[in-house]
């Protein structure tokens, strides 16, 4: 883009005006010549026709030239009357693009400025006070250089300045000034050389600049935050896809599911744990999934290293997975239960929350899907909140999981034990069965046992670990 050389060090303003002021002077001045003009020729006509008119000499031949010229002088005065009124616009224009001019500046939200060739800053408007705290007379005569923020030494800084000057390529010109009270603002700037009076050779000289700021802060720390985003998200991607890819960076470990009564071992729960770096709990790294839009891979992923392993357990121990509703609506996981054939009823799927559940139409077609394999359906960490009573009253679920969080301490409060109580009479009514979460200690089981659960996994009753060729079986 080609910058306008300007031969005037004066202020715009005050260069303006100078400007309609000249044009408005020769307007003045072919005014008074015009208007003068038309009446001496007036003038000359009456005088030579009076002598006709009142001498009674018979007109002569200039006379009768001078009337064919006197016809003109209506188109004359009207001619008068337009630079008249040219000049009376001019004026009213002049005002009013001084007066939009100066509001522009005042209101405007960035900062006009010009500074000499030693880069003295001559001329600064208010914009100065929001850009960066200063009064626009406490800039006056410094070095805008002092108001850089740069990790340059200042030789470099001016032979960036000099060589962009020699280029004449300043618009668009970011940069970081230093505000008032210390802090950095991102700014943009769009500079125009002032050339000198000297001629139009190529021997002009730069003796000033003028310019205008913004502040561009926002923008800036906006753009770095996305691509900040964007290099995390590029390594949780690279961390997500490098689990899929290495078959030792996801393991599975399981937890037994008891049945109180008979003390034995009637499931298994599949439970992911992670090798790869840096070392991270499971929630983390299946979160971390979803953020990147590869929860349902590592879902499935998962799934499939636990069922690789079904073979190992007894057949009368099932193997209870973890699903969110999403993968649970995945082709995908349709096709996983298909190709366990006739294993399939051993499996029962527990649907956990990554995401609020939006179409239960859909979730419960899911569910409806996965029964016709034989799979059964369990919703998780029950009494939890909203959504987990949600899914028990919309999924009807074949099991009901409580959460740890109604099961610590249910010894002590009578409260759980009365919620526990009225779970599982709900359950039975539906033929549902309810299994208790997170059970540590005997008096837990024993309060457990006293409202009416049968089933139950914890830390007490066996802890997640590899399978083994037999599965010990609590006592």
């Amino acid at each position: 883009m080609t910058v306008p050389h300007v031969r005037d060090d004066a202020d715009p303003a005050a260069k303006a005006v100078s400007g309609i002021e000249g044009t408005r002077r020769v307007l003045s001045w072919a005014i008074v010549v015009v208007g003068i003009g038309v009446l001496t020729a007036f003038t000359s006509y009456l005088w030579d026709w009076s002598e006709v008119f009142i001498g009674g000499e018979a007109p002569e031949r200039d006379e009768w030239l001078e009337l064919v010229g006197a016809a003109w002088l209506p188109v004359v005065v009207a001619a008068v009357i337009r630079l008249v009124r040219a000049h009376r616009a001019l004026t009213t224009t002049a005002l009013e693009a001084l007066d939009a001019f100066d509001q522009t500046v005042h209101t405007s939200h960035g900062w006009a400025w010009r500074i000499d060739h030693d880069r003295r800053i001559l001329h600064s408007s208010d914009g100065i006070r929001a850009l960066l705290g200063y009064d626009p007379e406490d800039v006056l005569g410094s070095d805008v250089l002092d108001l850089l923020h740069c990790d340059e030494s200042r030789p470099l800084i001016l032979a960036r300045l000099q060589s962009e000057a020699a280029t004449k390529n300043w618009d668009d010109w970011q940069t970081r000034l230093r505000h008032r009270d210390g802090s950095v603002r991102h700014v943009r700037s769009s500079v125009t050389p002032i050339l000198s009076k000297e001629g139009r050779g190529s021997g002009n000289r730069i003796v000033a600049y003028r310019g205008f700021t913004t502040d561009v802060t926002a923008e800036v720390v906006a753009a770095a935050a996305d691509q900040a985003r964007e290099l995390q998200e590029q390594a949780a991607h690279a961390r997500i896809s490098a689990v899929l890819a290495d078959p030792r960076a996801l393991q599975i470990v399981f937890q037994p599911i008891v049945d109180v009564r008979a003390h034995r071992t009637i499931g298994m729960e599949a439970l992911s744990r992670f090798a790869g770096e840096p070392y991270r709990t499971p929630d983390v790294w299946f979160d971390e999934a979803w953020q990147v839009a590869q929860g349902p891979a590592l879902e499935l992923h998962a799934i499939g290293v636990a069922c690789a392993q079904l073979a190992t357990l007894p057949a009368d121990i099932y193997l209870s997975v973890n699903v969110s509703p999403q993968t649970m609506s995945t082709p995908r996981f349709t096709t996983l239960l298909a190709d366990l054939g006739a294993d399939a009823h051993r499996i029962v799927v527990e649907v956990t929350e990554h995401a609020a559940v939006t179409d239960y139409d859909v979730l419960a077609a899911a569910v409806k899907r996965l029964r016709g394999f034989g799979a059964r359906v369990a919703v998780d960490d029950a009494g939890a909140g909203y959504s987990s009573m949600q899914h028990v009253l919309r999924l009807t679920p074949d099991i009901i999981k409580l959460d740890r969080g109604i099961v610590a301490g249910i010894d002590e409060d009578a409260a759980k034990r009365a919620l526990v109580t009225a779970m599982t009479g709900f359950a039975a009514s539906l033929n549902m069965t309810v299994v208790a979460e997170g059970v540590e200690t005997d008096a837990e089981l024993k309060a457990l046992i006293g409202a009416g659960i049968h089933h139950a996994q914890g830390y007490l009753l066996g802890r997640p670990a590899p399978l083994t060729p037999a599965v010990p079986v609590p006592t």
